[in-house]
């Protein structure tokens, strides 16, 4: 119909064929079939058919602003106390100033939110966008390596590593990516590579506070393991959902072959649909949150406490890790005997790595001084039902058999998992003549506030003992478990003076029993701390970092960090030690249990005067660190682990053979032992 204002007739089908314009556009955009590719052009405009609403904007917001009250480090984040990990992010004056940006689209929104959060340098605290838009795989052909100890030594090559399908996707527009491998790369769209990378690596990434470790992760991570070719992607060369939308469609390489012969490579990014679409309805399936489903949200909470018990936990999906293909097996034993005699000369054949046992995330070897076991763990989270006890007891079994007394732990990827599992590895290795031997937790604390007190009290009223938030999911300071009608543990808390604000937090507790059945378990042979050395990158997080540093601060255990920042020589051997992580689901899980209200209600019918945070409207996700972790004999004004700097017992700066064949490092340190 028309009104009948002057002027509107003329306006009003101009609009009508905008509209019809518009949905026609909208018809053409997201069709994606699984396993195939597409072009940088068709991946964004399928992004930005998603309008920013109102509703979306201000209620995920809403959301943010309350749930953040249970983020252990809000307060401190303000001005960290150490000059070594600095950090000043203040997130609800961040999110103030995103909900005061003009936004056409939700794309940018959300990328936003990601990256506030990325200024945390937390991996336990992220953003992420919505499921929809984590469907698509975006990769760079060239895995990048470097080494160095200087900034003006540094050099960045491209690694002899490729997966299958991008060895064949880039063939298939005219690229022979494999014939690169070598050169050193010198430039990145302009920008001396290491400046650039060292740019990302702070701006972009946000795994760990230390800078060295940021920089080892914005490059390739090749697994130190002699029997297969697997490698981590770079936080650069794939933009998983913690990593932002390429700002252009190709990388321009500046590049140096193995020759001299200088050369410019402009190589588009890969873009791979992980799921099949059919256009824009299809799409937003996976762009707004599914209807309210409680049982689903209790149930997350309840797998989240079992986990937490048994110390299983089914491992997250995320396409960080890639085999590499067996076309360039040969040019990468080639490069690698090249190395070998470079470095090592005729020795190098004696060099050897026997593989004892393995499962799918933890593997033994025997190194060739006969003496030293190599013990490689590359996650927390494989689960004691999953092959990782029989694995663990085998191997320690087959040290006695071979009359080994050395032990070197890598740690090298190891961004955590279970807590109880930790722990269990833990009891599993300190035995007599341990310093820790029967110390199997550490001290800890949780922030209050309005909200808090409110779970706080429910759980007491509601005889809920299954969550963060209930008195007798701890114990205290002498083991004792606390009953769940006492809340003198929690409530009224301690008041702590961090970043400025003062903020009250319980007194200290812990998870009671965590991981004891580890001490059911007796290894083989009982290597003493100071014959056990820890490997890592830096990038030891979460449960990683509490077992590395409660062998390192409670045993005497000596660490070795990789790699790092050129020219510094101060880095931790773990990142995000923070300690207990809640993602979304279980996150609102626990407060259902706690007979929160958290259905979604539009903005506009939100009560102002209630601090519960309410479910979002779309499949964004977002986790936080929860509960923190202290050093041993903490006292109130003790710093907690995340913004204590763990310098590393001895720092090696990576050279070409570790960069690109880290196993070697375990040959490296061996004189330590000395």
């Amino acid at each position: 119909f028309f009104y009948f204002v002057a002027g509107t007739m003329r306006i009003l089908p101009a609009l009508i064929v905008c509209i019809a314009l518009y949905v026609s556009y909208c018809e053409s955009q997201c069709v994606f079939t699984e396993g195939e590719y597409y072009s940088y052009t068709e991946v964004l405009n399928c992004f930005h058919s998603i309008l920013l609403t109102d509703d979306v904007k201000y209620t995920t917001l809403e959301t943010l602003k309350r749930s953040i009250e249970v983020y252990a480090f809000y307060d401190i984040a303000h001005d960290s106390p150490d000059p070594d990990l600095p950090l000043q992010v203040n997130m609800q004056l961040g999110l103030e100033q995103i909900a005061n940006r003009p936004y056409v689209y939700d794309m940018d929104f959300q990328e936003d939110l990601r990256y506030l959060f990325l200024q945390l340098n937390d991996a336990h605290t992220q953003s992420y966008l919505p499921t929809c838009y984590q469907n698509v795989l975006i990769r760079q052909g060239l895995a990048p390596v470097g080494w160095g100890d200087t900034p003006e030594n540094f050099q960045i090559r491209v690694s002899p590593y490729y997966p299958d399908d991008l060895i064949q996707y880039y063939s298939s527009i005219g690229f022979d990516i494999t014939s690169y491998t070598n050169y050193t790369i010198q430039t990145i769209n302009g920008v001396n590579s290491y400046e650039y990378f060292m740019n990302y690596a702070n701006s972009s990434i946000g795994m760990g506070k230390d800078v060295g470790t940021r920089f080892n992760y914005a490059l390739t991570v090749p697994e130190p393991r002699a029997d297969i070719n697997l490698i981590q992607y770079g936080y650069w060369q794939v933009r998983t959902h913690r990593n932002p939308f390429p700002g252009t469609d190709a990388i321009e390489y500046g590049l140096i072959s193995p020759s001299g012969q200088k050369e410019t490579l402009v190589l588009p990014w890969s873009f791979k649909a992980l799921k099949t679409y059919t256009g824009v309805d299809s799409w937003m399936e996976d762009y707004y949150a599914p209807a309210y489903d409680e049982e689903s949200l209790l149930k997350a909470a309840d797998e989240w406490a079992e986990r937490e018990i048994t110390g299983d936990i089914k491992p997250v999906v995320e396409h960080v890790f890639m085999e590499t293909s067996a076309k360039t097996k040969k040019m990468i034993d080639n490069h690698k005997q090249e190395l070998l005699q470079r470095y090592f000369g005729a020795a190098a054949s004696s060099m050897t790595f026997e593989l004892l046992v393995n499962s799918t995330h933890l593997t033994f070897w025997q190194l060739s001084d006969n003496e030293t076991l190599v013990m490689y763990l590359d996650t927390m989270e494989p689960g004691k039902f999953t092959g990782f006890v029989p694995t663990l007891v085998e191997g320690f079994e087959m040290a006695a058999q071979r009359g080994l007394s050395r032990l070197i732990i890598d740690l090298t990827n190891n961004g955590g998992g279970n807590i109880c599992l930790g722990r269990a590895l833990l009891a599993f290795l300190q035995r007599d003549g341990w310093a820790g031997n029967g110390q199997n937790w550490g001290p800890q604390d949780l922030p209050l506030s309005v909200f808090a007190e409110q779970l706080i009290n429910s759980a007491v009223e509601n005889d809920v003992s299954s969550t963060v938030w209930s008195p007798a999911f701890y114990a205290n300071q002498d083991g004792q478990n606390i009953n769940n009608t006492d809340t003198s543990y929690l409530l009224p808390g301690v008041p702590h003076l961090r970043g400025g604000l003062v903020r009250q937090y319980s007194k200290l507790l812990h998870i009671n029993g965590c991981g004891d059945w580890g001490y059911d378990l007796y290894p083989a042979v009982d290597f003493s701390p100071s014959e056990t050395l820890i490997i890592t990158k830096g990038l030891c997080g979460s449960t990683c970092a509490l077992f590395a540093n409660h062998m390192a601060l409670y045993d005497d255990v000596r660490t070795v960090v990789l790699g790092g920042m050129p020219g510094r020589q101060q880095m931790q051997y773990t990142s995000f030690p923070g300690l207990q992580v809640l993602e979304k689901k279980p996150l609102f899980g626990q407060f259902i249990k706690l007979k929160q209200n958290v259905s979604w209600v539009p903005y506009a019918d939100i009560d102002p005067n209630s601090v519960v945070p309410r479910l979002l409207p779309t499949q964004a996700d977002f986790r936080y660190c929860v509960r923190e972790i202290y050093p041993p004999e903490a006292s109130y004004s003790t710093k907690p682990m995340e913004f204590n700097f763990q310098q590393a017992n001895y720092h090696y700066f990576n050279n070409e053979l570790t960069a690109n064949y880290p196993e070697y490092a375990w040959y490296q340190v061996l004189d330590l032992f000395n």
